[in-house]
């Protein structure tokens, strides 16, 4: 566990609020495992007046694959981040038995939330590094 740093109750209140753009059945997480983009997933969660994240995924030490936590067994409201590489960040909330995609980060300034349906609103970042993970 990790206090995130980056991640603050308004922040983390406004992915919760936003609508999302799609839905999932299964969580679109990455596969492999490399030490240049880091891949990663991340349980977000708020307890008072702080956010703390959980790593839910490992590299393996075997063949370059990465080991996932079984998501299904993840239950009631809560966000993900996804991470896929250094330009590739996205955030889902637990829907019932889906996942919501809510925001996306694709650029280093700044973090597209879909508090509107499919249509993003930019939010500025105070740095280059959304991540706590980063």
């Amino acid at each position: 566990m990790v206090a995130c740093e980056l991640f603050d109750t308004d922040t983390y209140n406004v992915l919760w609020l936003a609508v999302g753009s799609s839905s999932h059945r299964n969580l679109p997480v990455p596969k492999h495992w490399n030490s240049v983009d880091r891949p990663h997933v991340a349980l977000v969660e708020s307890a008072g007046d702080r956010v703390f994240c959980f790593l839910l995924s490992q590299p393996s030490e075997n063949n370059g694959e990465m080991w996932v936590r079984d998501l299904a067994s993840v239950q009631g409201n809560v966000l993900v981040e996804v991470k896929h590489n250094n330009s590739d960040y996205r955030y889902y909330r637990r829907d019932g038995q889906n996942w919501t995609m809510i925001a996306e980060k694709r650029d280093q300034f700044f973090v597209d939330v879909y508090q509107r349906g499919s249509y993003p609103i930019a939010v500025a970042t105070l740095n280059d590094n959304w991540s706590a993970f980063d």
